[in-house]
């Protein structure tokens, strides 16, 4: 069924394991809603609930293996070096609340689970903020997708 593939996608992409961005994949899911006659809200829900699911496994993972996790990426893939410099900057300066600033700033939003986990955000706090950045950035990009494919259909 799509809606498990489209759940599973976006659980994997929570815990940073798909190797596609979700500013790549949600907009492609709005596209998606309009052709496949699925509901907005249901695959919002879906998707969200996913994302969500996969932050909190991130999250738990990280607050027991966090700093282990955090050394190995950041000597292991120097790619990522300035991602997880600016994540743990926006984790010192904003505490909790960069659990919601962070889920919508795409090259943070990568590691707020593991930089929550590591700075022990409270758990409550952490669900609190990084599902309210979750739900907004998920509602954003799914709409280009949907809106943006409606748009680009119209004859003019």
């Amino acid at each position: 069924n799509s809606l498990v593939v489209i759940f599973i996608i976006m659980y994997l992409e929570a815990l940073n394991l798909t190797g596609i961005p979700a500013i790549v994949i949600l907009p492609a899911v709005g596209v998606f809603i309009k052709n496949s006659g699925h509901s907005f809200l249901t695959v919002f829900i879906i998707a969200s609930l996913a994302s969500i699911l996969g932050s909190l496994t991130y999250y738990l993972v990280s607050s027991r293996f966090g700093d282990s996790i955090y050394n190995f990426l950041y000597n292991k893939f120097p790619s990522t070096q300035n991602s997880l410099k600016k994540a743990r900057e926006v984790a010192e300066k904003y505490g909790a609340k960069m659990c919601l600033i962070g889920r919508i700033i795409p090259t943070v939003r990568t590691f707020i689970s593991l930089m929550a986990g590591i700075f022990k955000v409270r758990f409550k706090d952490y669900v609190i903020y990084s599902s309210l950045g979750i739900l907004i950035w998920t509602l954003v990009l799914i709409s280009l997708g949907y809106f943006g494919y409606i748009v680009s259909s119209m004859t003019f």
